[in-house]
């Protein structure tokens, strides 16, 4: 259990952020249990050799928060969204997780939609079979179940879509 103050902040663009956040990513993927996902299936998703550039590149032109350890700064989350306000990435590391910390990243995020896209009616995300309750206990419903191909594997998620009032 992770127990600590959690501070929100917005994405620095530096090589220590950058790297922190795939770890999380990459961390995350794989602690899901091989009954949700196969192994074949997560190293499809996140491989061991993740292309830097594109990942960094994506985070740099997309709205990104992250979820530190107050004490010592570290990255124990992240939520992205991509440029039309839609949720891209949500990842929590593995001893950090069931501590609220998505929660929080998600009414961040929630909070800049409302800000930045007054008009936006519908908030949309890709969720991966392992985050679907998350998003269906935050208001989020299924409208369409996707099969994705990564590396000649197939994973598959759910189109999810919360009405914005």
């Amino acid at each position: 259990m992770y127990s600590t103050s959690i501070a929100i902040r917005e994405f620095q663009s530096t090589e220590i952020d950058y790297r922190a956040l795939v770890n999380v990513f990459h961390r995350s993927v794989h602690a899901i249990p091989d009954v949700i996902y196969s192994k074949e299936q997560k190293s499809a998703w996140a491989p061991d050799c993740i292309d830097g550039a594109s990942w960094k590149l994506r985070l740099e032109e997309h709205s990104v928060w992250v979820a530190v350890d107050e004490r010592n700064q570290e990255p124990l989350g992240f939520i992205e969204l991509n440029k039309n306000g839609d949720i891209e990435c949500l990842y929590v590391c593995p001893r950090a997780q069931r501590q609220g910390i998505a929660k929080l990243l998600l009414i961040t995020a929630f909070e800049s939609i409302r800000k930045h896209y007054p008009d936006k009616a519908q908030w949309l995300v890709q969720a991966s079979d392992v985050a679907y309750e998350f998003f269906i206990k935050h208001g989020f419903l299924p409208t369409k179940r996707n099969q994705v191909e990564r590396f000649g594997v197939s994973l598959e998620n759910t189109t999810m879509a919360k009405t914005i009032a």
